[in-house]
């Protein structure tokens, strides 16, 4: 399931006025538990933006794979950019998204299929350039027939924030139900404790 599928859903059924970003901090906690307390993976623990955007100047392309910027960002591989207002690099200016393949350790070069851009330099572009990630479509780690989990937590944090607190235990226990049916069939099938 993607992360916009699950939002989508549950704006559906309980509909409520937080954003995006909210709503994708909550599915981070879920993501953080199920890596951390089923997977029992200790570092780098994935977590989604679900979109963001991001003004710079002095962007360069050292190759047609490779965009460097000045500062970090917030950017995650697999998923999705547009950039607009470069100047010194103008043909490499994109409406539609590019799929980032990798962002380096500090965050500053992003790395995308050979050729993705025609114009390259070792300067910085004299424009500010807009860059904005589509982080919507990301995947995330619980597959079907378990993902319910996600749209449970979702509701039961909207609930919560909410003031609707009997609603709020009775999805926190239907969560808490999908999360046990999770924890045992993934122990089951991976034992990762054995790893």
């Amino acid at each position: 399931m993607k992360l916009k599928e699950v939002m989508d859903f549950v704006d559906a059924v309980k509909p409520n006025t937080f954003s995006n970003a909210e709503k994708t901090v909550w599915i981070n906690e879920v993501e953080g538990m199920v890596q951390t307390d089923i997977m029992l993976i200790s570092e780098n623990i994935k977590a989604y933006v679900y979109s963001k955007e991001a003004s710079a100047d002095g962007i360069y392309f050292p190759d047609s794979a490779t965009m460097v910027l000045p500062e970090q960002a917030d950017f995650i591989a697999g998923e999705a950019i547009t950039i607009s207002g470069l100047e010194t690099y103008a043909a490499n200016n994109t409406s539609a998204g590019i799929e980032i393949l990798s962002v380096s350790e500090d965050g500053k070069e992003l790395s995308f299929a050979e050729g993705t851009f025609t114009d390259t330099g070792e300067e910085g572009d004299e424009g500010t350039a807009t860059v904005s990630f589509d982080g919507s479509g990301a995947e995330l780690l619980v597959a079907p027939p378990f993902d319910k989990l996600y749209r449970a937590y979702l509701a039961a944090q909207i609930d919560f924030w909410q003031g609707e607190y009997d609603k709020y235990n009775n999805t926190m226990q239907l969560f808490n139900s999908q999360y046990a049916e999770y924890t045992g069939w993934y122990a089951d099938r991976y034992a990762p404790a054995d790893i």
